[in-house]
C-alpha cells in the first residue's frame, strides 16, 4: 500500500507533470508534505493563487497538463479567475484544493475559511461552472476519483477540480492501478465507454496514446529531466463505428473539393497535432488564438484569420473555399473580427474536442484527434493546387532617433525577434501589436484572446519557462496589466528563468482609451518606478533599461538577447493615446464599446 498523496503524485508524473504551482494553506499542508516527496515533482510557490493559476495555465499549454494547488475557500476562490480563463481557452489545468477533514464536514463544524454556516460544498459548486469534471475524495474510491479527474482534463483539454480532505492525504491505497494507463474519459453529455471504461479505436482495438501538447512521439511526455515518464490516455471518446461513420460522411465533401482550406484553432496546439496538419497539403490559416501553430514561413501557411479584420486576402481565401475545415476554432467577437467570419454552411466542417459537425447539423461523436487524423488522411490522398500566397507586407521605415510610436515599436521588434523563442503577449496593445508580427521559425505564441484577463501573461512566463526550459520567453506587457501581477517577477527570478520582458509604459489602459472615453480618469493608473521595482523583485542581477527611441530600443533588445542568463526588462515609453493598427481596427468595429 502507498499513501493517497503518493498515488496522486505518481499519476501526475505519468501524465508529464513535473511542477506543482500554488500557495500553501493549512488544509493542504499534509498533502504537500507527501506530494512534494514524490521524485520528479517540484513545488513552485507564488505570491498569490491568481498568479499561480496563470502560471499553471501556460505550463499546461506546453506540457499538456498542469496542476494548481490551493487551500479551501480563500485560496480556491482567489484562483477562480485563472481557472475560468483556462476553461475559456481549453487548457487542461487540474485544480487541487486541500479541504477540511471529513470529520469536520460530517459534524458541520464552523471552521475557518468557510462562511461559518456548516455548508462545505459551495466552493466546489462554484468550480462546477468552470471545470469539466469535479470530485471531492472519499475514503471508499479515492484512486478511481483521482483517475477520473485527470482523464477528464486530458481527454477534453479542460480544467478539472479535485478536493482532497486533509485527513485523507495519507490514506493507504492500492497502487495497482498505476500499472495501467489512465482510462479515457467519456464524452460528458453522452458517455460512450465500453465495459472496461476504455474506448476502442476505429478498428475496434484499444487505441494507443496521443501525443502531448509538445508533440512527443507515441504519446510519451518527457519528465523534468527529459526522460519519458508514463503515458497519457488515448484521446478517443468514440467507438470505431462512429469514427468510420464520420470518415464516410466527410469523404463526399473531400472528394468533391477543389479549393479546401484548414482554419487551425487553438485545439490543434492543445492536443499536440500541429505537425500532423501539414500532411494534408492544403492551405492553412490560423486564428489569433492559434498564432504560431504553423511556422509562418511554411509554404502551407496563408496568414492569420479573424474575418475581414486582419487580412483581406486571408478572408477571401476562406470565403471562396469549397471546403472549410474549422479545427478547434471558436468564433468569439474578437477572434471572428466582430463576426465578419464565414458562417457555417454545407461546406464547413466544425471539429471540437469531442464532436465534429458537418455542415449545419450532421454531428458525429468523435474526439478531436481522431477527427483530425481522418481529415488529414483523406486530404493527403488527393492533390490540390495551392493558390498563390500574398507576400508579407514590408515593415514601415523607422526614424531611429524619434520618439517611439506603436508602429515604430513593432517594426523594431519585427526586425530583431529571434527564432526559437516563446512570445507571450498580454491583453491590450501588447497582444494586438504581437499578433501583427510575422514570427520567425520555431516560435511559440502564448496569449489569452478569449478570456482576455489583463495581467495573465507575466505569470505565464513562469509556467512557459519551466515547461519548456530550452525556449527563452519574450514577454510584451503593458504597464496596466503588469500592475496586476508584477509580484510574480520575484517567482520568475527565484526559479532561475531569464526572460526578456518588454514593458509598454503608456500611462494606463490604452486599449480602453481606444475603445471609448480616451480622456476618462478611470483609464489612468498610478505611476510606478519600474526600474526600482525590477531591482526589488528580481534582485541586483536583473538588467533594466529604458527606451524612448527606436535606436535605444534596438540597443536594449540586442543587449538582452546577448545576456542569455540574465532576466532583462526593457521599459518602452509610449504616448498614452497611441495604439497598434490592429487595435485601431478593432476599436472601429467595436465603436461604442462591446455589447
Amino acid at each position: 500500500m502507498i499513501t493517497l498523496a503518493e498515488y496522486l503524485g505518481r499519476r501526475l508524473r505519468q501524465a508529464g507533470v513535473g511542477h506543482l504551482f500554488g500557495v500553501p494553506g493549512d488544509f493542504n499542508l499534509t498533502l504537500l508534505d507527501h506530494l512534494t516527496q514524490v521524485p520528479g515533482l517540484a513545488w513552485v510557490g507564488s505570491p498569490n493563487e491568481l498568479g499561480a493559476g496563470y502560471a499553471a495555465d501556460a505550463y499546461a499549454r506546453s506540457r499538456g497538463l498542469a496542476v494548481l494547488v490551493t487551500t479551501y475557500g480563500v485560496g480556491e476562490l482567489s484562483a477562480l479567475n485563472a481557472v475560468a480563463g483556462s476553461a475559456a481557452e481549453d487548457v487542461p489545468v487540474v485544480h487541487i484544493a486541500g479541504s477540511p477533514a471529513t470529520t469536520a464536514v460530517a459534524a458541520r463544524r464552523l471552521v475557518h475559511h468557510t462562511l461559518a454556516d456548516g455548508v462545505f460544498d459551495r466552493f466546489a459548486r462554484a468550480y462546477a461552472e468552470v471545470t469539466v469534471h469535479q470530485e471531492t475524495l472519499t475514503a471508499d474510491r479515492p484512486t478511481e476519483q483521482i483517475d477520473a479527474v485527470l482523464s477528464a482534463a486530458l481527454t477534453h483539454s479542460r480544467p478539472a477540480y479535485l478536493s482532497i480532505p486533509s485527513d485523507l492525504a495519507t490514506l493507504p491505497v492500492d497502487p495497482a492501478p498505476l500499472a495501467h494507463p489512465l482510462p479515457r474519459a467519456p464524452r460528458t453529455s453522452r458517455p460512450t465507454t465500453n465495459a472496461e471504461g476504455m474506448i476502442p479505436s476505429a478498428d475496434g482495438q484499444p487505441e494507443g496514446m496521443i501525443p502531448s501538447a509538445g508533440g512527443q512521439a507515441e504519446g510519451m511526455i518527457p519528465s523534468v529531466d527529459g526522460e519519458p515518464e508514463g503515458t497519457i490516455p488515448s484521446a478517443g471518446v468514440a467507438s470505431g463505428a462512429e469514427v468510420a461513420a464520420f470518415a464516410a460522411a466527410i469523404w463526399r465533401l473531400v472528394d468533391g473539393a477543389e479549393r479546401p482550406v484548414i482554419v487551425a484553432g487553438h485545439l490543434v496546439a492543445r492536443f499536440g497535432l500541429k505537425d500532423l496538419l501539414k500532411s494534408a497539403q492544403v492551405p492553412i490559416v490560423t486564428t489569433l488564438a492559434a498564432k504560431g501553430v504553423v511556422d509562418e514561413g511554411d509554404p502551407l501557411y496563408y496568414g492569420d484569420y479573424a474575418g475581414t479584420m486582419v487580412d483581406e486576402s486571408t478572408a477571401e481565401l476562406v470565403r471562396d473555399a469549397d471546403l472549410v475545415l474549422e479545427l478547434g476554432t471558436v468564433a468569439t467577437d474578437v477572434l471572428s473580427g466582430f463576426f465578419t467570419h464565414r458562417v457555417v454552411d454545407d461546406q464547413v466542417v466544425m471539429v471540437g474536442a469531442t464532436s465534429a459537425t458537418i455542415g449545419t447539423g450532421d454531428e458525429h461523436q468523435v474526439h478531436f484527434a481522431d477527427a483530425v487524423r481522418v481529415l488529414v488522411d483523406l486530404l493527403g490522398g488527393k492533390r490540390f493546387r495551392l493558390p498563390q500566397r500574398e507576400p508579407a507586407p514590408a515593415s514601415p521605415a523607422v526614424a531611429p532617433e524619434r520618439a517611439l510610436t506603436q508602429e515604430a515599436l513593432w517594426a523594431t521588434v519585427q526586425a530583431w525577434l529571434p527564432g526559437g523563442t516563446a512570445v507571450l503577449a498580454d491583453t491590450g496593445t501588447s497582444f494586438w501589436g504581437a499578433v501583427s508580427l510575422r514570427f520567425p521559425a520555431d516560435t511559440v505564441f502564448v496569449g489569452q484572446p478569449i478570456w482576455n484577463s489583463i495581467g495573465y501573461a507575466l505569470p505565464a512566463v513562469l509556467g512557459q519557462g519551466l515547461a519548456d526550459p530550452g525556449r527563452r520567453p519574450v514577454l510584451f506587457i503593458g504597464d496596466g496589466a503588469a500592475q496586476m501581477t508584477m509580484q510574480e517577477l520575484s517567482t520568475i527570478a527565484a526559479a532561475g528563468l531569464a526572460p526578456i520582458i518588454v514593458l509598454l509604459n503608456n500611462e494606463g489602459y490604452t486599449i480602453e482609451r481606444a475603445l471609448q472615453s480616451p480622456d476618462a480618469g478611470y483609464n489612468d493608473i498610478a505611476a510606478w518606478d519600474w526600474g526600482a521595482l525590477v531591482g526589488a523583485l528580481a534582485g541586483p542581477k536583473a538588467d533594466y533599461r529604458r527606451a524612448h527611441t527606436a535606436a535605444e530600443l534596438r540597443e536594449a533588445l540586442d543587449a538582452a538577447a546577448e545576456a542569455t542568463e540574465t532576466l532583462s526588462v526593457v521599459e518602452v515609453v509610449l504616448d498614452r493615446y497611441d495604439a497598434p493598427p490592429l487595435l485601431r481596427a478593432l476599436a472601429a468595429r467595436n465603436s461604442g464599446g462591446a455589447e
